[in-house]
């Protein structure tokens, strides 16, 4: 008798058979770490600790903004299923307490293509960036980045692939791979920007038609859109649309001349930036500048990189993309965004209507010049430009801060995060990426207080609940991160693409 009295004597004590209410109050203390380590002291814990009806409770106070979360509440997930509850605690757990940490659960690297296929000729030029702009103090760029041939937008990546020598489109949430039909061979990649689920590459022909001195040759350049849809296999189904030319006289490939371009869905907007190579003028500070807005929306067969005198074009029936909108040097001094030699424009954009242009320049405006702590914050202004008719302009001081120009965001800089970034430390700052259901923040920085001295690039993982600052190698190949809760990418100095995931 006495070994049955000492076994309800333990079960009373037991944590695992506390009353209800009480049990809750002592799941308040533990962190959800805690609550899976628990499981391993017996398996009357294991089962308490590990009970659906605790966890999913739990799992949506704790992590209200997950997809998991938003999943149970829309009623796509089996909760009645006890392993699929603590699946999801289990999942949702992992993934913050690894972002808390600022360590990735796995990491993938997948092998970008060289400059020069394997022919020997090049196949991928990316637009250099400027020296100098004027979101630094002094007007020269600290450290430049080249811009990345790859590009990321709710869950997909499209990039260079070394394996496969072609561009290819991956689903971040199956890893599943889908080939564009774009072929590389003969042509040198530009550019390459997925946004609104249209894919645009522009690209450039490898030898020059026209030569402007014994060094500088024109290229004609063109862009080649794909429509990104979904399948009847749950896949993505990559559909060319059309393809443009898009500089009349085309384009040096050099290190001098640049231009800038964004989309939406129906409309393309490019930036055209070159120096003056005119041996009649003497003012160096007036680049050659431009902007064409083309409509993109309609799909068409035909070719202009395949019908270079234009023979093959039906001026009555093919829908191709046309101009709508040209603006020439004198008509972006008009509009009081003409760059010069000394740039400030960090953000080009086509609002989702199609009606206007939005140029927002980032001016450097400290009150001191003395490093390393700027004091002053950097005036961001936003000029909308009207597509169609002759209605007025909109130029206004913008509320938001952009980071400093160094080349990585091709003219697509993202605004600051107050609550992601020291608002006095936004110079330091190189690249971030914000959540905004999740509350989360990824920043890749400088020494916020030691900038000037200290070239070491660092990772800053930031939550509501706890910040994670480690020093980074992965993400310093081109100064771009993209990314979400479940997972982290850029490009590391060995021409990797890097993946953290924080998911699995």
């Amino acid at each position: 008798m006495t070994a049955p009295t000492q076994t309800l004597q333990e079960t009373r004590n037991n944590l695992a058979f506390l009353p209800r209410d009480i049990f809750w109050m002592i799941l308040g203390y533990l962190a959800p770490r805690d609550l899976v380590r628990c499981r391993r002291v017996s398996r009357c814990w294991n089962e308490a600790f590990g009970n659906p009806v605790i966890l999913l409770p739990l799992v949506k106070k704790l992590f209200p903004w997950t997809k998991e979360v938003r999943d149970l509440q829309n009623g796509r997930s089996g909760v009645e299923d006890t392993r699929h509850g603590r699946r999801v605690f289990d999942q949702v757990a992992s993934r913050y307490d690894h972002l808390e940490r600022g360590k990735p659960r796995s990491i993938q690297k997948y092998r970008l293509c060289d400059d020069f296929g394997t022919s020997g000729d090049r196949e991928w030029f990316q637009v250099q960036p400027w020296e100098s702009h004027a979101s630094h103090l002094r007007q020269i760029v600290d450290r430049q980045f080249s811009e990345a041939l790859w590009s990321v937008e709710d869950g997909l990546l499209v990039y260079p692939s070394a394996d496969d020598q072609c561009l290819v489109l991956m689903d971040l949430e199956n890893d599943r791979r889908f080939m564009v039909p774009f072929t590389i061979r003969g042509k040198v990649v530009r550019r390459v920007r997925l946004q609104d689920r249209l894919l645009v590459v522009e690209w450039a022909e490898p030898k020059a038609f026209h030569w402007l001195n014994d060094s500088d040759g024109v290229h004609r350049h063109f862009a080649s859109s794909f429509e990104v849809t979904r399948n009847a296999n749950h896949g993505w189904s990559i559909i060319p649309r059309n393809e443009w030319k898009i500089m009349f006289l085309g384009h040096p490939l050099s290190e001098r001349d640049r231009f800038f371009s964004a989309h939406s869905n129906t409309h393309y907007v490019i930036y055209i930036w070159q120096p003056n190579r005119s041996l009649y003028t003497a003012d160096e500070d007036a680049p050659i500048e431009s902007l064409f807005v083309w409509d993109i929306s309609m799909p068409s067969s035909y070719r202009p990189s395949l019908d270079p005198t234009g023979r093959l074009r039906e001026e009555e029936s093919d829908q191709r993309p046309s101009i709508v909108s040209r603006f020439g040097f004198r008509d972006l001094e008009f509009f009081s965004v003409r760059q010069r030699g000394c740039p400030s424009i960090q953000r080009l954009e086509v609002t989702k209507d199609g009606q206007a242009v939005e140029i927002t320049e980032n001016i450097c405006n400290w009150l001191t010049d003395e490093p390393p702590e700027p004091f002053g914050l950097p005036q961001t202004i936003t000029t909308s430009i009207p597509l169609t008719g002759h209605g007025p302009h909109w130029r206004r001081h913008s509320e938001f801060i952009l980071p400093p120009y160094r080349g990585n965001c091709s003219l697509q800089a993202m605004p600051l995060s107050f609550f992601a970034f020291l608002v006095e430390s936004w110079f330091g700052v190189i690249a971030q990426v914000t959540d905004q259901e999740a509350c989360l923040s990824f920043c890749l920085h400088f020494d916020p207080i030691n900038w000037a001295q200290d070239p070491t690039i660092y990772l800053s993982i930031q939550n509501p609940g706890s910040q994670a600052t480690a020093e980074n190698l992965d993400f310093t190949g081109r100064g771009k991160i993209c990314g979400c809760e479940r997972y982290l990418l850029g490009e590391n100095c060995n021409r990797e693409l890097v993946i953290y995931r924080f998911d699995r």
